[in-house]
């Protein structure tokens, strides 16, 4: 899908406050949107700006203006914002969700933002061709300037959801929970350390990349404890072979074997059965 971004133009309207004025640079600078055009008739410190901005203001293409229709004269198209419509002579509302497919082939867009106080003014919004709707909870409507630039530019900087991910569908539920894998790994760790595997390399990093595969595959408990199993009859190995060193803390314990030979009390504390 075509990027957007580089022909959007981000407008604010009026803006009171200079640390939304910086936080809404920022949050243009973050999205990679073209460009940011700010509509006051007053004067903004630059020092407060490189400040509230974390200095994304030395990245941002800024401008000044001095009244709307001069800020958006370049401009193909006009896109508001708002929380809700006025009235119904407002222009069409668009939901936030799906803005950069309905900007493709628009040629320059400028996206309108109100002042804090009101949002955009009806004159304002005759002026836009739709209004982008961002839903906020009924108990606090009330949405902060520069958290909805940001909205709005995560909106155009996302990638395609069907064009990113697994391609075979949704992916299934986690079979087990995040503190029965934690405890997995984390011990599996422990035995490469003690093992020192990967030879010259880092535990950690194979651990990593051991837990991406088991992640897309999605073990059962079961299928974990074979897995586990290994890593517990290696460490077993190791020991016998006195070339595995017990990991800072812990104790050594002589493993209580069965009459088949496998290291029943070692799967039962490492792994989950």
């Amino acid at each position: 899908m075509e990027d957007v971004r580089s022909r959007t133009t981000f407008v604010l309207c009026n803006p009171a406050d200079v640390r939304n004025v910086a936080g809404a640079i920022r949050a243009v600078v973050n999205s990679g949107i073209a460009e940011i055009r700010v509509v006051t008739e007053q004067t903004f410190d630059e020092r407060d700006l490189l400040c509230y901005s974390s200095s994304a203001i030395e990245h941002a293409h800024l401008t000044f203006f001095e009244d709307v229709p001069s800020a958006i004269a370049d401009c193909d198209r006009v896109i508001g914002t708002s929380r809700r419509l006025r009235d119904a002579d407002a222009p069409p509302e668009w939901p936030a969700a799906g803005l950069a497919r309905r900007l493709v082939g628009q040629g320059r867009t400028a996206v309108m933002f109100g002042c804090e106080r009101t949002g955009l003014t009806r004159s304002e919004l005759m002026l836009c061709s739709a209004v982008v709707h961002l839903p906020t909870s009924e108990s606090y409507p009330s949405m902060n300037l520069a958290h909805a630039v940001a909205c709005v530019g995560y909106e155009l900087a996302r990638p395609d959801p069907l064009t990113v991910g697994p391609q075979n569908g949704l992916e299934v539920a986690p079979r087990l929970t995040e503190a029965a894998r934690a405890s997995f790994f984390r011990r599996i760790e422990e035995i490469c350390q003690g093992m020192n595997y990967p030879p010259g390399r880092s535990s950690n990093a194979f651990v990593r990349r051991l837990r991406k595969i088991l992640h897309r595959a999605n073990p059962n408990q079961q299928e974990l404890s074979l897995i586990g199993g290994v890593f517990s009859d290696w460490r077993r190995l190791g020991r016998t072979l006195g070339v595995y060193e017990e990991p800072s803390g812990r104790v050594a314990k002589q493993p209580d074997e069965d009459k088949d030979g496998h290291d029943d009390s070692t799967d039962k504390n490492l792994f989950v059965d």
